[in-house]
């Protein structure tokens, strides 16, 4: 059966100086626009006299107006302007979808705390809020566009990629090939701390994926101190690079603190603790791959709870752990790899009570608390350890639901 498959593909670039400084307009440009829209929401807003709740009745002025007060924004590719008004209102629906539209950070509330101010609704969690240079915001999208049935606006050739308005094409450190007859649908140029450039090309392709009979089923359940309990009473022993690396990263910190704010050695440091930083995320993301690999090689079907990491992470200590380990990252590559190889991926809804039922009986355990690691039913007498037995339940509960 022949699928379209959308996927991404990352490459390190090479750039002449004269590319240097175009991109470096366009995260400058890009950045404007959405800092400009930002602005116009908190006026509209103002306006309203809104407080809290969903964000209603928002004008937008089109890039080409804006373009209008800004001279210098002709030079930039038009669809990287157009991406960035499209960024603002995804944020704008991330908000009403995703928040409770009351709950402030926990910034604005320190600082009521010790300053006496007042948190107001740009202290929003999940408010859209303005992008700073400061926070590494480099980074602009173009999109590729069909003529005549033709893609040639975005091309890469013989590890030259060609994007609109440069009329030479940029080198990349191109260390795989993309699959055949695969059309680039987009590309988002970035730049790290380093200065070092990379191209993110969103690719579709068609493959012909035969489906696989789901006969190795495997549940999956969360686990805060394993990374993940198996139906198969395994763990996933997830090795904890940032804890490993915390102590080294205080003192690094530490050594930050102590400097003159924006000087050459308050720079100096700050590069030193986001390289270690980004050594913690490449550690992360290597170990994540390398294990939904294999897990996808040795399975038909995988099933996981649809559980709120986010919730999780705000409303109980384990935000730090949470983050650390990247679950909600490995349940994208495990999504992706089970549906190239034909294979499902399942998820079962979050209120299912996979901790509180007895596998063995069915009965559910009301009172069960988040510290009772293992458990005893009170109607059969089982003794269950707690993340096992949730792995069993959705594994269990998430058959009913595969497709073949």
């Amino acid at each position: 059966m022949d699928v379209i498959l959308n996927r991404g593909y990352k490459f390190k670039a090479k750039p002449t100086r004269e590319q240097k400084e175009f991109f470096m307009k366009s995260f400058g440009c890009t950045r404007k626009i959405y800092n400009y829209y930002v602005d116009s929401l908190y006026k509209q807003l103002e306006q309203q006299n809104y407080k809290n709740g969903f964000i209603k009745n928002i004008k937008y002025i089109t890039p080409a107006k804006i373009k209008k007060e800004f001279d210098y924004m002709k030079e930039i590719d038009s669809l990287a302007l157009c991406n960035a008004q499209i960024d603002f209102k995804n944020a704008i629906s991330k908000f009403n979808k995703e928040y409770d539209k009351k709950s402030y950070s926990k910034r604005s509330k320190k600082r009521e705390k010790t300053l006496g101010i007042t948190p107001t609704f740009k202290d929003l969690k999940g408010m859209p809020n303005f992008k700073s240079i400061k926070n590494n915001d480099f980074s602009y999208k173009t999109n590729n566009q069909s003529r005549g049935g033709k893609w040639n606006d975005i091309k890469l050739q013989n590890k030259l990629l060609y994007i609109p308005k440069l009329k030479i094409p940029i080198k990349i450190i191109q260390h795989r090939d993309l699959p055949k007859n695969s059309i680039i649908k987009n590309v988002t140029i970035s730049m790290d701390y380093k200065g070092i450039f990379y191209v993110s090309l969103c690719i579709e392709y068609t493959k012909n994926i035969e489906q696989k009979k789901s006969e190795k089923i495997l549940g999956l359940d969360y686990s805060q101190h394993d990374f993940y309990y198996s139906s198969e009473d395994k763990t996933g022993n997830y090795p904890k690079y940032y804890k490993t690396m915390q102590d080294k990263l205080k003192l690094e910190q530490q050594k930050l603190s102590r400097k003159v704010l924006k000087s050459n050695n308050w720079y100096k440091q700050k590069k030193v603790i986001s390289k270690i930083q980004t050594k913690i995320a490449n550690q992360r993301k290597d170990w994540l791959h390398k294990e939904s690999t294999r897990l996808c090689n040795e399975f038909d079907a995988i099933i996981f709870e649809d559980i709120d990491l986010r919730g999780m992470a705000q409303c109980l200590k384990l935000g730090k752990n949470l983050s650390d380990n990247g679950f909600g990252m490995f349940r994208t590559y495990c999504k992706y790899k089970l549906e190239e190889r034909g294979k499902q991926f399942i998820k079962i809804d979050k209120w299912y009570p996979s901790s509180k039922k007895c596998n063995d009986c069915g009965y559910i355990k009301e009172d069960l608390q988040l510290s009772d690691r293992e458990w005893i039913c009170p109607k059969c007498g089982s003794v269950h350890n707690r993340d096992y037995n949730a792995s069993l339940n959705i594994k269990e509960a998430g058959q009913s639901l595969l497709a073949w």
